[in-house]
């Protein structure tokens, strides 16, 4: 019996989380209720309380559910090394691009934090938290692109952190981009479109404005 419960208790966190989204995405944060979401869930202001502290505790919630599986990649691929470090990153990243075009969840998720998140204390310290996030996540691939630098595959010139850095740009900029024009199915062309950044990483020119 007290599986079950527990069973039914994450079951009740998930449909709450899945109503949060709905909600903030069609009001936006800070314009959202927890009696707004509560309704949306067909539950009371109580069950809310019960998995989660105030509106702030949902919304970081909300956004780890995306954030984590995708941070668990990298994580894979820093405890398990391939031989084929760039084809991993490449594969890896098409998986990320194509699970916002077919994900519904996730694709809303990024709607609310790329145009629905209005600055205010609600969400001030998640934000700051998803920065920290988005650091640890530029320091893991600038590890895993050293990692196919030593096996050749990306030129030794190469500042790792500054293409890191790039590749996240890209990541967010193609999502973002995707994500208000809709002009062609992002899933069927995400392989070309990582492809395409590595190969033009494959063939970077030497900074001239890095310091010796």
């Amino acid at each position: 019996m007290a599986r079950k419960t527990k069973e039914q208790a994450a079951e009740t966190r998930e449909q709450l989380l899945d109503a949060a989204e709905r909600v903030f995405h069609d009001k936006g944060v800070s314009r959202a209720t927890l009696d707004d979401i509560a309704r949306d869930a067909g539950m009371t202001r109580g069950a809310i309380y019960w998995h989660f502290k105030n509106k702030t505790d949902i919304f970081s919630a909300m956004c780890e559910r995306v954030t984590l599986p995708m941070q668990a990649m990298l994580d894979a691929q820093l405890a398990d090394p391939t031989d084929d470090p760039l084809g991993q990153m490449a594969r890896d990243g098409a998986r990320i691009l194509s699970r916002v075009a077919s994900d519904p969840s996730t694709m809303r998720v990024f709607e609310i934090l790329l145009f629905k998140t209005e600055l205010s204390d609600v969400v001030a310290d998640v934000m700051a938290e998803e920065a920290e996030r988005a650091a640890t996540c530029r320091q893991q691939l600038a590890t895993i692109l050293r990692a196919a630098q030593e096996k050749g595959q990306i030129p030794a010139h190469v500042d790792c952190y500054l293409a890191a850095f790039a590749l996240n740009g890209f990541l967010i900029g193609c999502i973002r981009e995707w994500l208000e024009l809709r002009e062609f199915d992002l899933a069927e062309r995400a392989e070309w479109l990582m492809w395409t950044f590595y190969a033009g990483l494959q063939h970077a020119p030497v900074d001239k404005g890095r310091s010796s």
